[in-house]
């Protein structure tokens, strides 16, 4: 496959993915995967480009101060507990298992994408006290830990509408969510690290990509164009989760036939 392909793909995700407050492992593993990886070599790389996008958004709302770090602290401490654990287990189990839950995930979280928005539009959620948002931000960051490490997913289409149902706002939500991702794919990462096998010019190229991408997709949600900060934030979102509705059954249909 020509480079300038994966390099094309990875930009337009990483902006998209990076405006939504997530990195983008959910599309870029089944890519990876379908376009001749193997299933391990495709779960690090995605990691890796989530870890860059992430991180070059994250940059941007830290700046803007839409972080919530106090909030975020839990999250990523208990990804970084669990992990390592989902690595082992993804490492330990048939391929056709990790795809199994990998299609079900997707699944899930395709459906919580289309259904969170009608939070999103309130900008009210639960306005849940610290004791609450502690036991959430421990219970979902093992989650996402487990599912960065298993299955390459950062856990951002999860944690988005977690956030929104403690109170943040539209644009605080994703702000705190890419900074979380940004961690929970990183230890994945480094829990995968002995699978990365790539090109090293074109995993640099990708990686680039994506630091450019994350820039510019955090910076979308600061324009004036309202119109296109509304296409983002309510038709670009629903698209996704019927894309990954899509993707799910996709993986289900060739498990079958396998």
């Amino acid at each position: 496959m020509d480079p300038i392909f994966y390099i094309a793909i990875v930009f337009l995700l990483s902006v998209l993915f990076s405006f939504l407050g997530m990195g983008g492992a959910i599309i870029y593993v089944p890519l990876l995967y379908w376009l001749g990886m193997d299933l391990l070599t495709a779960i690090t790389i995605a990691l890796l480009l989530n870890v860059v996008t992430t991180f070059s958004a994250s940059i941007t709302y830290i700046k803007k101060k839409m972080v919530d770090f106090h909030t975020a602290a839990p999250f990523i401490a208990a990804s970084a507990i669990a992990a390592p654990f989902g690595a082992f287990i993804s490492q330990s189990v048939p391929e056709n298992t990790t795809l199994n839950v990998f299609s079900l995930i997707v699944a899930l979280a395709g459906f919580t994408i289309i259904f969170s928005k009608r939070i999103g539009k309130s900008e009210k959620g639960l306005k849940a006290s610290q004791k609450k948002r502690l036991i959430l931000g421990i219970s979902l960051g093992l989650f996402i830990g487990i599912l960065a490490g298993m299955l390459g997913i950062g856990g951002g289409t999860f944690l988005v509408p977690a956030l929104l149902l403690l109170g943040f706002g539209i644009k605080e939500a994703p702000a705190t969510s890419a900074l979380v991702v940004l961690f929970s794919s990183l230890f994945g990462f480094l829990s995968h690290i002995g699978n990365l096998q790539i090109d090293l010019f074109l995993l640099v190229g990708m990686g680039l990509t994506a630091l450019v991408g994350g820039q510019i997709g955090s910076r979308l949600m600061y324009l004036r164009h309202d119109r296109l900060r509304i296409f983002f934030e309510s038709y670009f979102s629903r698209i996704l989760g019927v894309v990954l509705i899509l993707i799910s059954i996709t993986i289900q249909y060739s498990l079958i036939g396998s």
